[in-house]
């Protein structure tokens, strides 16, 4: 389903802010993923330390404007 960029109503940006978020809790969930499939490897402690800042970065963000926020710049 495409989303149609001409229309600024208040709910077409709703729509917007809703499916963003609910990407962003996807790939924060991805992320943790494979950092399980590293962690149970036996992976690289400082790559499976940026996947978890990384994930957080993208649940705090998926989670903007719902409430308090840490802004990172």
């Amino acid at each position: 389903m495409a989303f149609d960029c001409s229309d600024h109503s208040p709910a077409a940006a709703d729509h917007a802010r809703i499916a963003v978020s609910d990407w962003l809790e996807t790939q924060a969930r991805v992320i943790g993923y494979w950092r399980d499939v590293l962690v149970s490897s036996g992976g690289n402690l400082a790559l499976i330390e940026a996947l978890d800042d990384h994930a957080r970065f993208l649940a705090a963000a998926a989670h903007q404007g719902e409430g308090d926020f840490l802004q990172t710049q």
